[in-house]
């Protein structure tokens, strides 16, 4: 039997988001440049530096296994141009280190939510996260909804279907433009088809990229990028970065009334 005190110690729907950071701007738009990444907790030496160039000219940045209480806080909470959410899964049982995911925006969420998976990670007992914000585009009515995601990875696939359950229904509400990305586990044929028919019925298109197979990962790809609402400009997987497991993700989209 795992002694309790060796087990990381869980959030619930109940804890409220961390906000850090100060957003620079009122609107977002019309041109949203995006970085998508799977930091892989931060770990490698070369990561910080990596992040603060990639990050440096984003308007919107979604990040998955992210931390707080590392040295690497004062990057997030010091920011003077881009304002971050982060929703926790659990935290550490001996660094106390915290962990979840971050989305970041050059303009401060209307509304934020986060959604803990019904179902947890084998042994470890952790729940993944979908996070939720809202954001005024430029010159407009409607909102930006930006949804981010690390799906729950070794569990049955109803049990992945019923996280996709809580994206259908974050969807479901809103008729506006749509930036949904993440690490989605996609590691199986079963898995990638569920997702693409939770985006399909939103209406969602994917922002479709060439990139290397991850040997790490089955030779899946595991990290997606979908759309509604937004005229995609580019898309680029930057494999040749290291420090992480996933490769990090850029898209830049540009605000087109009437786009699909």
């Amino acid at each position: 039997m795992i002694r309790r005190n060796f087990l990381p110690h869980c959030y619930t729907a109940d804890d409220e988001l961390q906000r850090l950071g100060t957003a620079r701007l009122q609107v977002v738009g019309p041109v949203i440049r995006c970085l998508i990444w799977n930091i892989l907790k931060a770990r490698r030496a070369s990561w910080l530096n990596d992040f603060k160039s990639l990050v440096a000219d984003r308007d919107l940045a979604l990040l998955q296994e992210a931390v707080f209480n590392t040295p690497s806080d004062h990057i997030f909470t010091r920011s003077e141009r881009l304002q971050w959410v982060m929703a926790r899964s659990f935290r550490h049982p001996r660094s106390h280190v915290e962990h979840g995911i971050k989305t970041g925006c050059v303009v401060a969420p209307v509304e934020q939510h986060f959604y803990l998976s019904p179902h947890a990670e084998p042994v470890t007992q952790t729940q993944k996260l979908l996070l939720t914000t809202l954001y005024p585009l430029a010159d407009e009515a409607e909102q930006l909804l930006v949804l981010n995601m690390h799906a729950i990875n070794f569990v049955s696939v109803q049990k992945y279907v019923e996280q996709l359950d809580q994206l259908t229904a974050a969807l479901t509400p809103h008729s506006g433009p749509v930036i949904l990305a993440g690490d989605f586990n996609t590691w199986n044929p079963a898995r990638l088809e569920h997702f693409h028919s939770v985006a399909s019925g939103a209406g969602l298109h994917e922002a479709v990229m060439e990139r290397q197979s991850r040997l790490a990962h089955m030779n899946q790809h595991l990290d997606h990028v979908f759309y509604r609402g937004l005229k995609l400009r580019s898309v680029e997987s930057l494999s040749h970065y290291q420090s992480s497991d996933h490769a990090p993700i850029t898209a830049t989209f540009e605000r087109v009334v009437g786009a699909s």
